[in-house]
């Protein structure tokens, strides 16, 4: 090997005030952008140790992307748009075997390299925005998938062509959209926001942005209803499958789905491969240290819609991310209260909201139910953050559960915070 492992962990400080000088000279001016571009990389093959030679897999990016006008762009031309910013790169790849444990690799250009992750059969996600940071510098250095460990005779098979670039940027002069800057129509938002109830804003911006029409499936949106799996069951009353200080073994409750019921049920409708359960995607525990080092603003970098997102906070749940309010086409004159949350991540999930309580009350009466209590949550719209203690509006329900929100017009666009999530990760699969 043409130098050791440890001279390279050694260039790990150097490394890093590398990249803060690059971002610095990428500029500080964002009037334009956040932009999301996907480009496909050739190169794949063995990447590991095998009778004492260094295997890695050089990584060839496409350096043309097209905008939604269809003009092209070459990446170079990109770098060079006066105040552009590099907001993050993340690298996928998929993986077809993998030869030993618990070992660590990383992306690699010259001496630089991202953070070293463990590697699993299927989809890996990484940031590798140090080294995607030099690599814009100096475009003659390869990057390349290489191992971080000594042992002889390990390593994993990337699959021919596999992987991608996501990068995301922002930049002070004008530029068109490209096909992520907007949500596009896709069978999974059809499916997930058809869950949402009547005159949902998510709804009406999907159906304008995206050129569609989606028709809710209930009027007042799909309730929770613990291990609801199936549609063939909604707005029927069972007891509870579980009891907690809201649900009582002695009244009835509005079957609909739970958050895996959801997620399993948007994947199953959009021909998508069935995902784990949610103890197994934490197990796996991609993405986890690039989700858990970044502010929650930072992950559009990371995720693209469609991708789940799991957490462990005393409960196990799921959520479906879908982009951000400006890829729904708010913008910062009609987004209200939540101007300020326009490029932050959006999830779909079926968990709790208070709002539905309400709702569905109201409807029980109608119907004239009785022994019959209203869900505590539903299929809903929010916003990742680290807390939901700062939003501007809070409750405290009388089931105990907090929630903060900021008003998004006439709609509260309820806070999924972090603060209490002890695990984390992320999940992709094809789409």
């Amino acid at each position: 090997m043409e130098r050791s492992k440890k001279s390279l962990f050694l260039h790990t400080a150097g490394m890093m005030l590398a990249v803060l000088l690059l971002l610095l000279l990428c500029g500080t001016a964002a009037a334009d952008g956040p932009h999301t571009v996907i480009v496909n990389c050739r190169g794949g093959g063995f990447v590991g140790i095998s009778d004492q030679e260094d295997f890695r897999v050089t990584l060839t990016p496409d350096t043309r992307v097209q905008a939604t006008d269809g003009s092209e762009w070459t990446l170079e031309a990109l770098f060079h748009e006066p105040g552009f910013r590099l907001e993050g790169a993340t690298l996928r790849f998929t993986v077809s075997e993998v030869q030993g444990a618990n070992l660590l690799y990383s992306l690699f250009c010259g001496y630089y390299f991202s953070t070293p992750q463990r590697v699993l059969e299927g989809c890996n996600m990484w940031d590798i925005s140090i080294p995607f940071s030099v690599w814009m510098e100096s475009p003659q250095e390869s990057l390349s998938l290489a191992p971080m460990h000594e042992l002889n005779e390990f390593g994993f098979q990337v699959l021919e062509d596999s992987a991608t670039l996501q990068l995301t940027f922002s930049v002070s002069s004008e530029l068109p959209l490209f096909p992520l800057d907007r949500v596009q129509d896709r069978p999974f938002y059809e499916v997930a926001l058809y869950m949402l109830e009547e005159e949902n804003p998510f709804i009406e911006h999907y159906d304008d942005t995206a050129d569609s029409l989606i028709t809710a499936s209930l009027p007042l949106g799909v309730p929770y209803y613990y291990a609801g799996r199936t549609e063939e069951k909604f707005l029927n009353r069972y007891y509870p499958q579980t009891i907690t200080n809201y649900y009582r073994p002695d009244h009835m409750y509005f079957c609909g789905l739970d958050c895996v019921g959801m997620t399993r049920l948007v994947y199953e409708k959009s021909n998508m491969e069935r995902h784990p359960s949610i103890i197994a995607m934490l197990a796996r525990g991609i993405g986890s240290s690039a989700l858990k080092s970044r502010d929650p603003a930072e992950w559009v970098s990371l995720f693209l819609p469609g991708e789940l997102f799991c957490v462990h906070h005393g409960t196990y749940h799921v959520m479906m991310y879908l982009g951000t309010l400006r890829q729904f086409g708010w913008t910062e004159a009609d987004a209200g209260e939540a101007a300020s949350l326009l490029d932050e991540p959006l999830v779909i999930h079926c968990g709790g909201n208070p709002f539905y309580y309400d709702r569905y009350l109201a409807y029980i009466r109608e119907k004239g139910y009785r022994n019959t209590y209203p869900p505590d949550g539903g299929v809903t719209v929010s916003v990742i953050r680290k807390t939901n203690k700062d939003a501007p509006h809070t409750m405290t329900t009388k089931w105990g559960k907090f929630f903060g929100w900021y008003m998004l017009g006439d709609y509260p666009l309820l806070v999924f915070p972090l603060d209490d999530c002890t695990e984390m990760a992320w999940f992709g699969v094809s789409q």
